[in-house]
C-alpha cells in the first residue's frame, strides 16, 4: 500500500515538473519569436522611412539656367513645339515676337557671346524646329524666332543651307516700345532673296527701304553659305559668302537702344547653322 502511494506521488511530481517545463519552454519560445520579429522589422522601417526619402536640397545647390562661363557650350537640343502662349496673331501677319519682360529681367542670358544656341528655351519662337545642327523653319506657316537676349551692338553670323536658289527670309533687329512692352517701337529688316538684299526701317506700321542691292545668290551645287551682319548702333555692315555686299546707316530711332535678334520666314523652309551671336 505504501509502495503504491509512493509511486503515485512520484508520478504526480513528474507530471507537475513536465507541465512547468512545458510552460517555461513555451514562454521562452514566445519571447524569442517576439524578439526576432521586432529586430526583423527595424531594417524595413529604416528603409521605408529613410532610404527612399529625397534629401532636402539647399536653394543654392540648384544650378542656374545658364552659366555665363559655359554659355558657349552647346546644350542638348529640345525640339520646338507649339504652345498656346506662342500661337499669336502676330505670326499670321508676318510680325515678329518680342520676348517676355520677365524672361529678360531674370538675366538668364547674361553672357554676351553665344555659339550655336539652338535650344528652344533661348528663343521666343513659332514654327522653327531646333536640333543639334541648327534651326529650321516650317514650309506651311509663318515661322518666327526671337533670341531672348537684347543687344545695343551686335554681330551675328550664320550659314544658310542653299540647294540652288537662296531662300527668302528676313533677319530683323527689334527695339521694344518703352511705354508698351508688347509692341515694337522700330525694327530694322534685312530681307534676303535670291536676286537681291535690302534693308528697311519699320516704325508705326510704316516701312521705308533704306538700301537695296541687286545680286545673284544662286549656287551651282548645294552649299551652306556664310552670312554676317554687324550692327554698331548707328551703322550696318552685311557680308554674304565672305564678301561685303551692303553697308547702311542704322535707323535713328534704334541708335543707342537695345535690339532683339529675330528670324522670320513666310511659309518657306530655311535651315540655319553655325550661328554665333556677339555684342554688348
Amino acid at each position: 500500500m505504501m509502495s503504491e502511494q509512493s509511486e503515485t506521488n512520484s508520478k504526480r511530481i513528474r507530471i507537475q515538473s513536465g507541465v512547468m517545463l512545458f510552460v517555461c519552454i513555451t514562454l521562452v519560445s514566445a519571447f524569442l519569436v517576439y524578439w526576432i520579429q521586432s529586430h526583423q522589422q527595424e531594417p524595413s522601417v529604416y528603409s521605408t522611412g529613410h532610404m527612399n526619402a529625397v534629401p532636402a536640397m539647399d536653394e543654392n545647390s540648384f544650378p542656374s539656367a545658364v552659366d555665363p562661363e559655359t554659355a558657349d557650350l552647346q546644350p542638348d537640343p529640345v525640339s520646338s513645339a507649339s504652345s498656346p502662349d506662342l500661337v499669336l496673331t502676330q505670326t499670321t501677319t508676318r510680325k515678329p515676337l518680342l520676348p517676355d519682360l520677365k524672361t529678360v529681367e531674370e538675366g538668364e542670358l547674361e553672357s554676351t557671346s553665344w555659339q550655336n544656341p539652338f535650344y528652344n528655351l533661348f528663343w521666343k519662337s513659332q514654327g522653327w524646329q531646333f536640333t543639334e545642327e541648327g534651326m529650321e523653319s516650317a514650309a506651311d506657316q509663318v515661322s518666327v524666332a526671337t533670341f531672348n537676349r537684347p543687344y545695343q551692338k551686335i554681330s551675328v553670323s550664320f550659314r544658310v543651307q542653299v540647294e540652288q536658289k537662296f531662300p527668302d527670309f528676313e533677319l530683323q533687329l527689334l527695339t521694344r516700345h518703352p511705354d508698351f512692352p508688347d509692341q515694337v517701337l522700330v525694327s530694322s529688316v534685312i530681307h534676303f532673296q535670291n536676286d537681291a538684299v535690302s534693308i528697311s526701317e519699320t516704325a508705326k506700321n510704316a516701312s521705308q527701304e533704306l538700301k537695296r542691292i541687286e545680286l545673284d545668290l544662286t549656287r551651282a551645287e548645294p552649299e551652306a553659305v556664310p552670312v554676317r551682319l554687324v550692327g554698331t548702333g548707328n551703322r550696318f555692315v552685311l557680308s554674304i559668302g565672305r564678301h561685303r555686299v551692303l553697308t547702311c546707316a542704322q535707323p535713328a530711332l534704334q541708335s543707342g537702344k537695345e535690339c532683339f535678334l529675330c528670324f522670320l520666314t513666310n511659309r518657306e523652309r530655311v535651315k540655319l547653322t553655325s550661328l554665333r551671336i556677339e555684342g554688348e
